[in-house]
């Protein structure tokens, strides 16, 4: 039995110190009553708890959030929403698609997908067909990304629309539908078929301006279960969750496999160059899962992906059990960074640690790249600490991890002044090479013994060492102009990356 992990909120203690040198009191998050500075970072600690199948769509600087009812009671005859600014408080904005009481479909709704188009919120959803016996793919429309939602009416592409009537057929039941406009205007639709012969695999079609009408040949199975940690040679088995993401010419399908009550739900990733066919699965497959070591997290699937306030990063949203040890049908939503390494997509997750908020979301961004970095130890491998990869996977340390030998001073190097709030030191995923403590010397201040949180690295009752990944020893303190700060890293250990939070100084 996995050991019952407590909630992140109830071991952050905030110690206040004094930087010293120039008297600048910090808090280390080692663990604070109080929480983290929302102004600065977010945390994965389930501030939605009663939701699953989440979809997020920046509009400005605001996230709005759809997403399927994961309660107790387990009411799916509507669809809430939220919104946010931080990733942590969440206003709800009720039910912002409840289906008219004659529609074709008015419970069983599930896994909203949202996109805007030309100032129109179109909502895909699943939902159950009274008429078919089946599940199938419904539209809704707003003016608003707050809803209401209304269902699709009136004449498309020579087609009457009413909502009594499904609006999509596909010849199979299909839930999970996923909409991507290209970049030169053409649409595309992805949906799972849903468990025909006990199997679920991806297909997709092509869709007029009109957002509704479909103008292809169902294509697929574009990906279906094949791969061992999707449990592939047993029944029933899954490919679901559909999402679309196309960079730099390369198309990344995502999708979900496994079951989702089970503690190994997870989240892999097919990349192709055409938008309906030739998809190929990674090698590295789950991109973002659970170990089944892991006492702190559990099935992490149905992702979506979403930009940050500022266009410049890219945000995986996605939901994971409730209850850990439970796991089942109650979940709750979550958010993390994907980043890329060439081609490959990577995402920096599952966290439960605090973590920088999305950039534009706080006046401060992760300055280390603006840096020149050195080190008077070990050179070869210091890029790792500032390639913005913060490494969740104990196999890939060596490949993404920095290892000091001995006690190292890494010094950040600026051509100008930077005004900094906060330092943030990720040790290794890997319990036998994680660190203690950090030395940082901050302009004229310094810090002793910035430790790492003990609760992120122990043994279990079997003496099985555990290690929280993603996590760092972060120091946060009033604003300080500097050009160069140095971190010494301690013993014989592997760090992940160096983020220093702060923003240029105005000349």
């Amino acid at each position: 039995m996995k050991r019952q992990w407590k909630t992140a909120a109830a071991i952050l203690v905030a110690s206040t110190v004094v930087l010293s040198g120039c008297g600048i009191a910090y808090n280390d998050y080692t663990n604070a009553d109080e929480g983290i500075d929302k102004t600065v970072f977010y945390q994965n600690i389930g501030q939605i708890n009663d939701a699953a199948d989440p979809s997020v769509i920046t509009v400005g600087d605001t996230y709005y959030l759809y997403g399927t009812n994961a309660m107790g009671s387990g009411d799916t005859s509507h669809i809430r929403g939220w919104k946010s600014k931080n990733l942590t408080d969440w206003q709800p904005l009720g039910a912002v698609f409840i289906p008219a009481r004659d529609a074709w479909a008015v419970n069983s709704l599930w896994a909203p997908e949202v996109l805007e188009k030309d100032g129109t919120y179109y909502m895909y959803y699943s939902g159950y067909d009274n008429s078919s016996g089946q599940m199938g793919i419904g539209l809704a429309v707003s003016d608003s990304p707050a809803g209401p939602f209304h269902e699709i009416e009136g004449t498309f592409g020579g087609k009457e629309y009413s909502h009594t009537k499904r609006p999509f057929d596909f010849g199979f039941p299909a839930i999970d539908a996923s909409p991507f406009i290209d970049e030169d205007g053409s649409v595309y639709l992805y949906v799972s078929k849903d468990q025909v012969r006990r199997e679920s695999s991806i297909f997709g079609v092509e869709l007029s301006d009109d957002m509704v009408t479909v103008t292809s040949e169902v294509s697929g199975p574009l990906v279906k279960p094949s791969q061992e940690w999707e449990n592939a040679d047993t029944l029933p088995r899954w490919n679901e969750a559909p999402f679309m993401l196309k960079k730099d010419g390369t198309y990344y399908l995502f999708y979900s496999a496994n079951y989702y009550q089970n503690s190994l739900y997870a989240v892999g990733v097919a990349t192709s160059s055409s938008p309906l066919s030739g998809f190929v699965k990674s090698e590295t497959n789950p991109v973002l899962h659970a170990s089944v070591d892991w006492p702190h997290v559990s099935g992490t699937g149905h992702c979506s992906v979403f930009p940050s306030a500022d266009g410049s990063e890219l945000w995986m949203a996605y939901h994971s059990h409730s209850d850990v040890e439970k796991g089942g049908s109650e979940r709750k939503l979550n958010f993390d960074r994907i980043v890329f390494d060439g081609e490959e997509l990577l995402v920096c997750g599952p966290s439960i640690t605090p973590q920088p908020l999305p950039s534009g979301s706080s006046p401060y961004q992760n300055v280390a790249p603006l840096a020149t970095v050195t080190a008077d130890g070990a050179e070869e491998g210091v890029e790792l600490l500032t390639d913005g990869i913060v490494n969740y996977n104990v196999f890939r340390t060596e490949e993404y991890e920095y290892f000091a030998d001995g006690k190292t001073k890494v010094t950040f190097t600026f051509d100008k002044e930077v005004s900094v709030v906060a330092v943030m030191v990720y040790d290794s995923c890997d319990y036998e090479y994680s660190a203690s403590s950090v030395d940082l010397k901050i302009g004229k201040g310094g810090i002793s013994k910035l430790v790492f949180n003990e609760a992120n690295r122990y043994e279990d009752e079997y003496g099985f060492g555990v290690k929280i990944p993603g996590s760092a020893a972060i120091a946060q303190f009033e604003e300080i102009s500097v050009t160069e700060i140095t971190v010494t890293l301690q013993g014989d250990a592997s760090y992940n990356e160096i983020v220093i939070l702060g923003k240029e100084v105005a000349a």
